[in-house]
């Protein structure tokens, strides 16, 4: 690999660091952050949507639907685009929820593990327990921790992508060095050998 190329993947893992770190400070900035990312997805899977309407509408009996389904793509992502704020807002309801609809599959699920005979299956049903009654007290107590909650984990999942580039770039080099070792050895071989058949 270039030694460019590894500055490129060391600078772009300190930016990253950096923007996780901000979106940990930051988590109403990194919530309408998201509402935007999540606006541009609509647009891009509504253009894409406008696609496979033009391409198939002569065989497809329900391209109208698809139309229409592409177009309220685009205009619910241009909306959020331009207001991104009730999105933003809505997230860490939407987050809080989630927890709330997993802890109770994790909780129902582990009754399953106990007619299969699972002897912790306890343990499933206290984490399900828990994730309830934390999606509960976010949604109905306290939204801000799930605001913060999903800022902590957008920056921490950022910075481990920073971390990683770190880790690819220290990867790289290990395997250089290795592979310069094992071309040195070779060489050394093969100047043995040209020299004995000298002999």
């Amino acid at each position: 690999m270039k030694t460019s190329t590894k500055i490129l993947m060391c600078l772009a893992g300190i930016a990253l660091v950096v923007l996780g770190v901000l979106c940990i400070i930051y988590p109403g900035s990194t919530l309408v952050s998201l509402a935007w990312a999540f606006g541009l997805m609509l647009i891009i899977s509504g253009c894409s949507t406008f696609g496979a309407w033009a391409t198939l509408r002569a065989i497809n009996p329900f391209s109208g639907l698809t139309f229409l389904a592409a177009l309220l793509q685009v205009f619910l992502g241009v909306a959020i685009i331009i207001m991104p704020a009730p999105l933003a807002v809505a997230l860490p309801f939407i987050f809080a929820f989630w927890v709330f609809y997993e802890g109770l599959n994790l909780m129902l699920d582990s009754f399953n593990y106990k007619r299969l005979g699972f002897r912790r299956w306890w343990v499933l049903c206290l984490l399900g327990v828990l994730a309830m009654c934390g999606g509960c007290y976010c949604f109905f107590c306290d939204p801000s921790i799930s605001a913060t909650t999903i800022a902590w984990l957008v920056g921490l999942g950022i910075i481990a992508d920073g971390i990683g580039n770190w880790v690819k770039v220290a990867a790289v080099n290990r395997v250089e060095k290795k592979l310069n070792k094992l071309a040195d050895r070779f060489h050394q071989v093969i100047d043995i050998e040209d020299v004995e058949e000298v002999k």
